[in-house]
């Protein structure tokens, strides 16, 4: 007789004896166990991840809402700066002492006051809330469909 596994005989074919039982389970646990721990990696790095995006988010907020506070002061200064101009120019005085431009300084002044206030609040806006990334489009030609036909 050969020394073969032990295997059982049915209508001339051999199967091979499935392992016991507990080897089965134990198998099964250990993988089960793998796969518990390599989910659990996975939950540690993704908080990890988002907690560290949450940090940035708060501090690029706070960033944000103290060069917004700045932006606005120098911004309400100008202009109160810009109104005591004018009241001094329309009443002839400032503090009680005689006050007198030339009407030229007095247009400069608000003129460049005023594109200077509207641009300090379009960048600082333009930064507070940026664009996403433009979208591309596909090419667009002026010429109506069936133009390039010769007929």
């Amino acid at each position: 007789m050969t020394s073969e596994p032990p295997s059982t005989q049915t209508s001339g074919t051999q199967t091979p004896i499935s392992p016991p039982p507990s080897t089965l389970v134990q198998t099964l646990q250990g993988g089960l166990h793998r796969e518990e721990q390599r989910t659990q990696q996975q939950r540690q790095l993704d908080l990890a991840r988002r907690t560290e995006e949450f940090n940035q988010f708060r501090a690029l907020y706070r960033w944000r809402l103290w060069i917004g506070s700045a932006v606005f002061l120098i911004a309400g200064t100008w202009l109160v700066a810009d109104v005591v101009l004018t009241l001094a120019v329309g009443w002839g005085t400032l503090k009680g002492s005689p006050f007198k431009l030339e009407s030229s300084v007095v247009i400069a002044f608000l003129t460049t006051s005023t594109a200077t206030v509207i641009g300090l609040f379009l960048v600082f806006l333009r930064w507070l809330y940026p664009q996403g990334p433009e979208r591309s489009t596909p090419e667009r030609t002026d010429e109506p469909k069936g133009a390039d036909r010769a007929g």
